[in-house]
């Protein structure tokens, strides 16, 4: 049967900082394609220095890997999603919280990644340091959980909460005495 190559521009689909999931650990996911499809496939940069895939192999067994590729790239590019948004810098701190207590918890409960940068860090000047920008990273549910979370926490600010009533401390108290 004869080998044909096909030559795959991910660097159109996929940011090259990602193309360490592509390939999976030790390669795992580059092996696993090659064995399912029966092909041989390759990362390589061409004369434009962009990030390329050649599949080789019969025709058919290049359109199901091509297919597998498209599926994998999806795949990492729905769960590396990112969204940013910017809050006065008096907040981080309550958003943090102690030790970043706060903050920790809503990475745990929505399965985020959260991290901030001050305006010098995006190039401006210290004198435009208004706002900080907010860069939350998941996939669609986690980033939608992960946001609410956060804004509910920013919206609690000055709050009193449950355990700051003297009255349900009372209660607290007067419950755990009597266990």
């Amino acid at each position: 049967m004869r080998s044909e190559i096909l030559n795959f521009p991910i660097y159109k689909y996929l940011d090259s900082s990602f193309l360490g999931q592509f390939i999976g650990q030790e390669g795992t996911n580059i092996h696993k394609i090659e064995k399912d499809n029966k092909v041989a496939l390759d990362i390589y940069k061409n004369d434009a220095e962009e990030t390329m895939v050649r599949i080789t192999g019969p025709y058919w067994n290049l359109k199901l890997a091509l297919n597998d590729v498209m599926v994998l790239v999806a795949k990492i590019r729905n769960n590396n999603q990112q969204y940013n948004f910017k809050i006065p810098p008096k907040d981080i701190g309550f958003l943090i919280g102690k030790n970043g207590a706060k903050i920790n918890e809503i990475k745990l409960s929505s399965n985020v990644d959260v991290r901030f940068e001050r305006g010098d860090e995006l190039g401006k000047y210290e004198s435009d340091c208004e706002e900080t920008a907010v860069f939350v990273t998941g996939n669609f549910q986690q980033i939608l959980t992960g946001v609410r979370l956060i804004f509910d926490r920013l919206n609690s600010k000055g709050q009193k909460t449950l355990y700051d009533d003297p009255r349900t401390h009372q209660f607290a108290e007067s419950l755990m005495e009597s266990f």
